[in-house]
């Protein structure tokens, strides 16, 4: 029988990226073995892993509140049909409220589970799950994988994506899988102002608001395909501080103002560009700040290439281009472990 590992992780497309690069390094190497992911019922899950062509089973996502209980149960039954149906080896987690009710499934069954944990600081969902890990990988400050293509972008397939001639800087705005509504609203009250310093590429998010595009403004909800491209062009980023956006900005030398989004679990994205920050290839800029910072701040850096040539090459220090290979030599051990007699 073919070894098959269940990746499981949701919610966003920071908890699926990992998972996606682990494989595409296991796949590169083992084509035996197959892969088969577990996902929250959000379009951004369902937009990534259609978009990387993988198979995938959505899976309910128990939260606090007075309906955990009941859905809890709903989502452990369905765990265990999960397992039962695919029969995995071993139990690949990104974490998230996703993973909880599969890995404890998973554990009952004595399948090896391997947590990533992609954040500066763990979430309440993952210190559960770190709990009945064999092993538990940290994104900071080893490293987060990237899919590897992600670094392979061309020049002329984003200009020609984007119709930007190339003969202004080009500012890459970016709010993660699920988008920023606040700083897509600034972005685009800002437009006007941050036109005439370079040309913009403007990923909103699903369902998220923007502008028509011009000659100088390029948007789109989702990139997929296309998003290896646009960092090829891209000389400067706006982003969200998610750990898989900060990873995939880094491991492309891009100089990153981070916005964190706050008030999520344990803050862990101001923890996220706070080290990043530490780099010297990102700044931290606060969303009550943004309106008022952001064009100065693009404005000074894009009139001084030095200090911006010494972003990238700082942002690339945060970049682990062995990590998924390592995460790999961790799962063919304890799956080697767990068939010895």
């Amino acid at each position: 029988m073919r070894l098959l590992i269940l990746f499981v992780g949701g919610g966003s497309a920071g908890h699926i990226a990992p998972s996606v690069a682990v494989w595409r390094t296991i796949n590169a190497e083992h084509p035996d073995i197959r892969a088969h992911f577990v996902c929250s019922c959000r379009q951004t899950d369902l937009l990534f892993l259609e978009g990387e062509h993988l198979p995938y089973t959505i899976t309910p996502s128990p939260r606090v509140g007075w309906t955990f209980p009941f859905l809890f149960w709903k989502s452990l039954f369905h765990a265990f049909f999960i397992l039962h149906e695919h029969k995995p080896q071993l139990i690949f987690s990104t974490g998230g409220y996703v993973g909880i009710p599969l890995c404890i499934a998973a554990w009952t069954q004595g399948i090896p589970i391997i947590l990533h944990e992609s954040d500066a600081v763990m979430g309440r969902a993952n210190r559960l799950i770190a709990k009945i890990a064999k092993y538990v990988h940290y994104g900071f400050p080893t490293g987060n994988p990237v899919r590897p293509h992600i670094t392979q972008g061309s020049k002329e397939k984003g200009f020609h994506i984007t119709g930007f001639s190339g003969k202004r800087p080009i500012l890459l705005v970016w709010g993660g899988s699920q988008g920023a509504q606040a700083m897509n609203e600034v972005i685009v009250k800002m437009l006007p102002d941050l036109t005439k310093l370079c040309d913009i590429i403007h990923i909103t998010g699903p369902g998220k608001n923007h502008s028509p595009r011009t000659s100088s403004y390029w948007s789109t909800e989702f990139a997929t395909s296309a998003l290896p491209h646009l960092f090829a062009i891209a000389e400067l980023a706006v982003s969200r501080s998610a750990a898989s956006s900060i990873a995939e900005l880094a491991a492309n030398g891009i100089p990153a103002l981070l916005v964190p989004l706050r008030g999520l679990a344990q803050d862990h994205q101001l923890q996220n560009a706070k080290l990043a920050a530490m780099s010297g290839g990102c700044i931290l800029l606060h969303q009550d700040d943004l309106e008022h910072e952001l064009c100065p701040l693009v404005n000074s850096l894009l009139q001084n290439p030095d200090r911006l040539q010494e972003m990238r090459a700082s942002m690339q220090t945060l970049s682990a281009s062995d990590a998924s290979g390592l995460i790999c030599k961790i799962i063919f051990q304890y799956i080697e472990n767990s068939q010895s007699p």
